[in-house]
């Protein structure tokens, strides 16, 4: 009989708590239907009423699970529906204009143009892929202000199965991204319905 209710006792216990069960939220961005785990959203925050049609994504780098909510290795995905100034011809094109000549390598396989002063960019590096920047093409400031609200300062963006992806992260990941698009691509793939 105690072994019964010690087994019994060892079940319960072992059972899957329904608090602890992450919810599913589901979401649309224009013609594609996605159903993402709340403890990849967050907390709700003030502007989580205003986002129509977008969904925000807080990962943790590099693990790519939940982000906890301050933390200095975490990447916060935007997905907004497909826009042609986001694709990379559009985005290149733009920079180009404001470009130095001059250019350098960086750890990743990446190259690094500076922004010409006076540009709307300037203060900030580019950080793209070779050959043409198409795979990658990220913009991160030289000198985050000293009252910077966000640790994940620089920016990429590109599109992925119908939807803009829009990452923030930090400059000591850059090496990095191919590991941080590949994964953050499947997380999307996993979400998507």
């Amino acid at each position: 009989l105690l072994g019964a209710l010690a087994f019994g006792a060892a079940l319960h216990a072992s059972r899957p708590d329904a608090d602890t069960a992450v919810q599913i939220q589901p979401a649309r961005i224009g013609d594609v239907a996605l159903s993402v785990p709340q403890n990849l959203i967050g907390p709700e925050t003030d502007d989580a009423g205003r986002l129509v049609g977008m969904v925000r994504l807080r990962l943790d780098w590099p693990s790519l699970g939940p982000a906890p909510l301050h933390g200095r290795n975490r990447l916060l995905v935007t997905l907004s529906p497909p826009d042609k100034v986001n694709e990379p011809a559009t985005q290149l094109s733009v920079y180009a204009r404001f470009l130095t000549p001059t250019v350098w390598s960086n750890p990743g396989g990446l190259v690094v143009r500076g922004f010409r002063k006076g540009s709307p960019y300037e203060g900030d590096e580019l950080y793209v892929s070779v050959p043409d920047g198409r795979g990658f093409a990220a913009r991160c400031p030289l000198h985050p202000g000293a009252g910077a609200a966000l640790d994940e300062l620089c920016r990429v963006t590109f599109r992925h199965r119908g939807v803009d992806v829009n990452i923030r992260f930090p400059r000591t990941i850059i090496a990095d991204w191919e590991l941080m698009l590949g994964g953050v691509r499947r997380t999307i793939d996993g979400v998507l319905r």
